[in-house]
């Protein structure tokens, strides 16, 4: 191709100069933009048929609205009721107490007392005078027994004569309950450590040292188990064991009124003093 021919061919005729052209990527390149252009213009085509088709479905939809509420309108009016008078509560009716009934005729029908001589003392009432009587440990004179059973007597009917003895008073119950103490109080326990402890190392002015040691106070006082819950150091640590195991027989504690053993937390302090 001379450079006149370049210069008026085609960019794809340069590119397919001297190329196999009927082999079917050129006939795809020189369709391209038709191709493209009517696949652009049948895509635009289809978005503007589904916009119209929206839009005309909204328009049906508010006019449907439209129609509807007018049809579907109410005038709502307030219309008083005519208020009624409350009813007066009934009074309860007065029931009549019911009379007593009367009393049936009883005849006293025990057995007879025999004296030591064997005669009877009380000999049991003939056979003609049981009848239409109820028997009892007593004769009570009225009407005669239909043989009918009586309705049982309530006992908050029942009526006593008897009488009751003095009540006896009752004793308060007192909860038994205390603390292992040491003999003599907190006091006489400041007073023992101050006594039998001394200091094992030297301490400047204002440092302290804590040792809390644990043991148990048994159910006859007597101290045992130690053990050292807080150390201040093997020293001061060896210091509050060997003062606390000669402490005599503590007050044991109380539950319920009976002796218990309990765990006691003794803490000790060591405190340097100025000289």
């Amino acid at each position: 191709m001379t450079n006149k021919e370049i210069l008026k061919a085609d960019l794809l005729d340069i590119i397919f100069e001297d190329r196999n052209k009927d082999y079917g990527a050129y006939a795809l390149r020189r369709g391209y933009n038709v191709r493209m252009l009517t696949a652009l213009g049948a895509g635009l085509s289809v978005i503007l048929l589904f916009a119209l088709i929206n839009s005309w479905k909204k328009e049906t939809s508010n006019a449907g609205h439209q129609v509807s509420k007018e049809r579907n309108e109410v005038v709502i009016r307030s219309i008083q009721m005519p208020q009624e008078k409350p009813k007066e509560p009934e009074q309860p009716k007065q029931t009549s107490k019911p009379k007593p009934a009367p009393k049936v005729a009883e005849i006293k029908f025990t057995n007879p007392k025999i004296t030591e001589d064997n005669k009877v003392k009380e000999p049991l009432p003939p056979v003609e005078d049981l009848s239409g009587k109820l028997t009892s440990t007593q004769n009570v004179s009225g009407i005669p027994d239909d043989g009918k059973e009586k309705p049982v007597t309530k006992l908050n009917e029942t009526v006593g004569t008897g009488t009751a003895g003095p009540s006896q008073p009752v004793a308060d119950f007192i909860i038994q309950e205390r603390d292992p103490e040491f003999p003599g109080g907190a006091e006489a326990l400041k007073k023992f450590l101050a006594r039998y402890l001394s200091t094992p190392d030297e301490l400047e002015a204002g440092e302290k040292k804590v040792v809390k040691v644990k043991f148990k106070v048994d159910k006859d006082g007597s101290v045992n188990t130690f053990e050292i819950v807080t150390s201040g150091g093997d020293e001061f640590d060896g210091e509050v064991l060997r003062v606390v195991k000669r402490m005599p027989r503590w007050v044991p504690a109380i539950q319920n009124g009976i002796n218990v053993p309990v765990s006691y937390v003794l803490p000790v302090t060591f405190i340097g003093m100025e000289e």
